[in-house]
C-alpha cells in the first residue's frame, strides 16, 4: 500500500469532494464576512464613538460576548462540516456557519442603535424639563 494512499488501513472511506468543497467555501465566506462586514462595522462604530467624544453609549461587553458566541458557533459548524462524510450535510453545516457569522457580524449595528435609542429616550425628558424651567412654566 502506498504511503499517501486515499484509503486507510482501518477501512474508512475517503471524504467526498462535496465535503471539501463545502468546507473550503464556508471558510472563504467566513473570512470575507469578517473582512468585508465585521471590520467595517466595528470601524464605523468606533468612528461614531470617537466623533461623539464618548457621548454615544456603546455596549462593548454585549458586542464582544455576542461576537464570541456567534463565531465559536460558526467554527463548530465548520468543524462538523469537515468531519462529516455526507456532502449534503456538509453543505448545510457550511451554510449554517455563514449565516451565524453574518448575523453576529451585523449585531453590533443593532446593539449600538438600540443603545442610542435608549439614550435618546433618556434625553427627551431632560430637554422637556429644561424648556419648562427656561419658560418659567
Amino acid at each position: 500500500m502506498p504511503l499517501f494512499s486515499r484509503s486507510t488501513s482501518y477501512g474508512a472511506r475517503p471524504r467526498p469532494r462535496a465535503v471539501w468543497a463545502a468546507a473550503i467555501t464556508g471558510v472563504v465566506l467566513l473570512v470575507l464576512i469578517v473582512v468585508g462586514v465585521l471590520i467595517p462595522i466595528l470601524g464605523l462604530i468606533g468612528a461614531a464613538d470617537g466623533a461623539t467624544v464618548g457621548a454615544l453609549d456603546v455596549p462593548v461587553g454585549g458586542i464582544v460576548v455576542a461576537l464570541l458566541i456567534g463565531y465559536v458557533l460558526a467554527l463548530l459548524f465548520l468543524l462538523g462540516c469537515v468531519r462529516s462524510r455526507n456532502g449534503a450535510l456538509s453543505w448545510v453545516l457550511a451554510v449554517a456557519a455563514v449565516i451565524s457569522a453574518l448575523l453576529v457580524s451585523l449585531w453590533p449595528l443593532l446593539a449600538v442603535a438600540f443603545a442610542g435609542v435608549d439614550q435618546a429616550s433618556d434625553v427627551v425628558p431632560f430637554i422637556q424639563d429644561l424648556i419648562r424651567q427656561v419658560t418659567g412654566g
